[in-house]
């Protein structure tokens, strides 16, 4: 698989305004592949989302070094926690903004828009202004944008989290088949095991704070089951797969 991204004993570090320093990532080395999901798990507060802005150009390495092939410089998509409607459009609107400013919104683009509405659980909702919606909806909403206006990369900052766990589940499903279907390079951050291991092609493990790359696996879930977020939970592999991982986080806690 074609590298996107390559990041090479990246650091970074805040400094508040007595220049007192925090480290959030220390010597953290990965690569993106091409079309894959990337999984990047660990405990809240190691610096998942420092890495993903990092990795997206949001940020630059306090020390490191991240290089990008051609393809990390074209088109992408951020999804963050908050998911950022714009209060005077309604869902349809908000939904379609990515491919507006893409240029590529026609009839065809709109009808791509509405099945994926119906699939993220919000038909009938799309005339509502963004104000009216819950958070959980509006989120569905800033997920279901990003991935129909079918950018080369997404990056995504748990975009689920403020999602209920029935839908959540659900939509992972749906969530993973999309990206698979149009060919998204995905980086995925999360604090979630069981979200990491069913979505990913691969997953990297950080340590608690500061984040340091602890593991590195490529799950191997029974293909009956690959698309379904609820059984594939009853594998003994994703069992295992689970166990390991949280073996991996309670050592790099410790140390």
């Amino acid at each position: 698989m074609t590298e996107v991204i390559q990041a090479q004993d990246v650091s970074f570090f805040y400094e508040d305004k007595k220049h007192r320093r925090t480290d959030a990532l220390r010597n953290v080395s990965l690569k993106v592949r091409e079309k894959e999901l990337l999984s990047v798990v660990g405990p809240s507060g190691c610096g998942k989302s420092t890495l993903l802005k990092l990795l997206s150009g949001l940020l630059q390495p306090s020390s490191g070094t991240i290089v990008k092939t051609a393809l990390a410089d074209s088109t992408s998509a951020y999804i963050a926690q908050a998911s950022s409607l714009l209060p005077w459009r309604t869902l349809l609107q908000n939904a379609c903004l990515g491919l507006e400013l893409r240029g590529r919104l026609n009839e065809t683009t709109v009808e791509q828009v509405m099945r994926a509405i119906t699939e993220y659980g919000l038909r009938g909702f799309e005339h509502y202004m963004a104000e009216a919606l819950s958070g959980g909806m509006q989120q569905r909403v800033a997920i279901l944008r990003a991935v129909v206006s079918e950018p080369r990369l997404l990056f995504c900052d748990e975009p689920f989290s403020a999602i209920d766990f029935v839908t959540r589940l659900r939509l992972n499903g749906v969530f993973k088949r999309m990206c698979q279907v149009y060919g998204i390079t995905t980086v995925f951050v999360t604090h979630n095991i069981e979200e990491a291991i069913f979505l990913g092609d691969r997953i990297v493990v950080l340590s608690a704070h500061p984040g340091r790359v602890v593991a590195e696996y490529i799950p191997d879930l029974p293909a009956a089951v690959a698309h379904d977020a609820v059984r594939c939970r009853e594998t003994s592999e994703f069992s295992a797969l689970f166990n390991q991982i949280w073996n991996d986080l309670q050592v790099a806690h410790d140390s």
